[in-house]
């Protein structure tokens, strides 16, 4: 029969002698699970809903004060830092906007005090809507600290209105 693919699936046996089982997707700590995704909103906002963040006169750790999930409790809104409650291998992502004009647009994502991850661009006259994204798998210790940081005169942009802006990240295995 044309178009037809007939896949025949038997358990693995491993060298133990036991079968290989799926395992589940999440991951169990002490205190239970530990995921987080926070929106950025700015503190005052035009008709629709928009402003720009930025720029500062020193590098400066974003608060995504509109947390959308946040199991576990490891993400403070007030400070907009992830502490790790359990040592892991932990995923971790980010998307940005802006829109300014002639300025850099960018931000940063920290573990304690090391940058990890960069995105940034030169906004030009033209085209001044953009969007930027990055992840990263880290190993954390107990107590470790990561969040976002907007640099020295740098720009951001967000909305009260939609979650164009957000920090997430999650446990991927206890160590």
């Amino acid at each position: 029969m044309a178009g037809l693919i007939l896949l025949l699936v038997a358990p693995i046996i491993l060298v133990t002698g036991e079968p290989l089982t799926a395992r589940e997707s999440r991951v169990e700590t002490d205190g239970g699970f530990v995921a987080f995704t926070a929106a950025l909103q700015p503190q005052t906002s035009d008709g629709s809903g928009f402003n720009s963040i930025g720029p500062y006169s020193i590098d400066t750790t974003i608060i995504y004060g509109n947390v959308i999930t946040n199991i576990g409790d490891a993400y403070n809104s007030a400070t907009g830092i992830f502490t790790a409650p359990v040592g892991g291998a932990y995923f971790f992502t980010f998307t940005t906007y802006s829109w300014v004009k002639e300025k850099d647009i960018g931000v940063d994502l920290m573990k304690n005090t090391d940058k990890v991850l960069t995105v940034w661009e030169w906004q030009d006259k033209g085209d001044n809507e953009d969007y930027a994204s990055n992840s990263v798998v880290l190993k954390l210790e107990v107590g470790d600290k990561v969040y976002m940081r907007l640099p020295k005169d740098y720009y951001i942009a967000a909305s009260r209105l939609h979650n164009i802006n957000t920090f997430t990240g999650y446990l991927l295995l206890q160590m």
